[in-house]
């Protein structure tokens, strides 16, 4: 596999929506994009991870929401010009597409989760987003990920620090998964940590947390996007695991995270 065949991290990809990146790895970005759907698909979901869409649009529905959000995109164009690439995918291009779909009613029924509301258990949005971002890893993304125990630590240590937890490598080391990544990405303007590991028979799998209020939940599981997720809560984070590997994996692999964190 070459570089240009290979699925570009999170950082370099939110560099590059932050128009950070120089020109020859700009351009690397901009021919992934056209011509690899799960490059273009990954961006666009990084975009939205880091937008607070409930707060942002709450005041404008029902009140001509494209009249009002073009005024700002307007604004925001006249004092910062966009710094995406030509040809590439801006945040202004990506915000000016929701905000109308928004205003036609079908952003919701696009992309098959509930961006204004919770479902029944209150949790649901983030474990729904976490099904569409893993929905776009397959084994070969993480072939290459090959993590020293020193950048292990390392990311971990990011994790603890912004989701305020104590997890040592050793609780989280499984022998029949690889450990692959740790990151922490955004949901309404709180912390979501996302722990990868390759299950060699499986395929992608990650433990993820999120900053959450409210009391402790039992363990529950749920089918999204053709995977098993086990999720629950510990009164200040939601967890959840979510993976190809069967129901009965998923859950022994969550019983030994709860019996591992929680000592």
């Amino acid at each position: 596999m070459t570089q240009d065949d290979t699925m570009p991290s999170d950082e370099l990809l939110t560099a590059f929506i932050d128009g950070e990146l120089d020109g020859e790895e700009r351009d690397r970005i901009e021919t992934l994009l056209e011509h690899d759907e799960r490059v273009a698909a990954r961006l666009e979901f990084l975009t939205r991870a880091n937008f607070d869409y409930r707060h942002a649009f709450a005041p404008l529905l029902g009140e001509a929401p494209v009249r009002r959000l073009q005024a700002m995109l307007d604004d925001a164009a006249a004092t910062k010009p966009s710094k995406a690439p030509s040809g590439g995918i801006s945040r202004r291009g990506l915000f000016g597409a929701m905000a109308a779909s928004v205003a036609a009613g079908i952003l919701a029924g696009r992309t098959g989760l509930d961006w204004f509301g919770t479902d029944e258990e209150g949790g649901g949005e983030w474990r729904g987003l976490v099904a569409q971002y893993m929905s776009l890893y397959d084994a070969q993304t993480l072939a290459g990920v090959l993590p020293t125990p020193a950048e292990q630590a390392a990311e971990l240590a990011d994790v603890n620090r912004r989701l305020d937890m104590r997890m040592t490598p050793a609780q989280l080391d499984f022998g029949d998964l690889d450990y692959k990544r740790a990151q922490v990405l955004a949901y309404e303007g709180r912390p979501l940590a996302q722990i990868l590991y390759l299950d060699p028979e499986s395929g992608p799998l990650a433990f993820c947390i999120v900053r959450s209020e409210g009391k402790a939940e039992p363990v529950r599981t749920e089918q999204r996007n053709g995977m098993t997720v086990v999720h629950w809560s510990d009164g200040g984070h939601g967890l959840m695991l979510i993976g190809h590997a069967p129901e009965t994996r998923m859950l022994d692999l969550a019983d030994a995270l709860i019996d591992r964190i929680s000592a």
